[in-house]
């Protein structure tokens, strides 16, 4: 069986051990022996494609962080940040095609294969090629696979965004609430799924306003704002104090909370150059439009 010889695999499976506080023979159990363990990780020892798939089982990661593959990191980026911006601008059509075309080709590439399937099935539902619970099935189906066969915490959230997404759209809130809830309690790791665990508090909000709960709402949301500024990032702080006015209006607070947290959004709105959002706030709250400018 073929072997792998990065240097950098005993380094990053003793980090990935240590992170889940596993010993050698923890690690080792059913799958090999502690020296097999302790000569990968000094570096005298590579494990061949089997044993490291094994092991990659057991961390609850894609097999590829083992890797020094920086190009293919980067190849899997730009794939994201071409198709994601052919979705928003609603180019569906090209992003069915080539994903049908690249799923056929990609055989062992795991990671890549999963973003185009995601991509497949989020596009034929825009295309109205397959309805919305059959799109709800295969992305649970690709998330549950994430979560039996490796962990990517990123695509992970993304798919069950995307259901939470669906059910939302289709005002099934309850469902929605569920999706978001369950993402909410996932392990938030680093600054760039911190800024996904902003959207989901301000998604779940929305859910919530819906159900018409408004003080259940104003809880995320205020988590969301501590988060925004704890971690000093401004990219949904405005929709949040958006929000929380919207919220304090149902919950008939004080006039001058209601306006504090329509103020905040409306400066942040203006600092940020979102316009479309600063008329809507115009639009909407004419009668004080004297202390919006």
């Amino acid at each position: 069986m073929d072997q792998f010889t990065s240097p950098q695999i005993g380094l990053a499976l003793r980090r990935l051990r240590k992170k889940h506080n596993l010993t050698q023979k923890d690690l080792a159990n059913g799958i090999c022996s502690q020296a097999e363990i302790s000569k990968i990780e000094s570096g005298t020892h590579s494990p061949t494609v089997d044993l490291l798939f094994a092991l990659s089982r057991r961390l609850q990661v894609p097999i590829t962080i083992f890797l020094n593959q920086n190009e293919q990191v980067d190849s899997i980026r730009l794939t994201d940040d071409r198709l994601l911006t052919l979705f928003q601008n609603q180019k569906y059509d090209l992003i069915y095609k080539e994903a049908k075309e690249k799923i056929k080709q990609l055989r062992y590439d795991e990671e890549l294969t999963s973003l185009y399937l995601y991509y497949l099935h989020i596009s034929a539902y825009r295309m109205d090629k397959i309805d919305y619970r059959t799109c709800i099935v295969e992305l649970q189906l690709l998330a549950d696979k994430y979560t039996t066969l490796y962990y990517s915490p990123k695509m992970l959230l993304r798919l069950k965004s995307a259901i939470a997404t669906l059910y939302y759209e289709k005002r099934h809130y309850s469902h929605g609430l569920r999706a978001y809830e369950e993402l909410i309690n996932l392990n938030f790791d680093s600054d760039e799924l911190l800024v996904e665990k902003i959207r989901i508090l301000y998604n779940t909000s929305k859910v919530l306003i819906e159900l018409k709960r408004p003080a259940d709402a104003l809880k995320y949301i205020d988590d969301g704002i501590q988060t925004c500024l704890r971690f000093k990032d401004m990219s949904l702080l405005g929709q949040l104090y958006y929000q929380r006015a919207y919220a304090l209006e149902l919950l008939d607070s004080s006039e001058s909370q209601i306006r504090e947290s329509y103020k905040k959004a409306y400066l942040l709105f203006d600092i940020l150059n979102m316009n479309e959002y600063k008329q809507i706030l115009i639009n909407k709250k004419s009668d004080i439009i004297h202390w919006l400018r």
